[in-house]
């Protein structure tokens, strides 16, 4: 615990790893099914993925679809999307978002 203390208290520590998400959490996010955005989703304890800096994640409130974003190393987040597929059963349509909102869909 050396280390940790010359970072400052536990809780400078906790409001200094909050204040890292914070900076990488998109101002809406737009569904990959019905290209709607929206603002009320959360965070995804992305703790034991490797690579990924921070997952959001909400539901649509048009169309109900399940609505991710990955922050982290390009692997990392192709990785995560692949086994979220996998998991889920079903091919997910994918995008790549600013954290401003800026949404570009890849199309099939």
């Amino acid at each position: 615990m050396g280390q940790a203390k010359t970072r400052g208290t536990q809780d400078q520590r906790i409001a200094q790893a909050k204040a890292k998400v914070d900076a990488l959490r998109p101002a809406k996010m737009v569904c990959g099914a019905c290209k709607t955005s929206f603002t009320d989703f959360g965070l995804i304890d992305a703790r034991g993925m490797p690579g990924i800096h921070a997952a959001f994640g909400g539901v649509c409130p048009s169309c109900g679809e399940t609505v991710l974003a990955f922050s982290g190393d390009k692997d990392a987040v192709a990785n995560a999307m692949i086994a979220w597929q996998d998991a889920m059963g079903a091919e997910g349509k994918l995008g790549m978002q600013s954290r401003d909102g800026s949404h570009k869909f890849f199309e099939n």
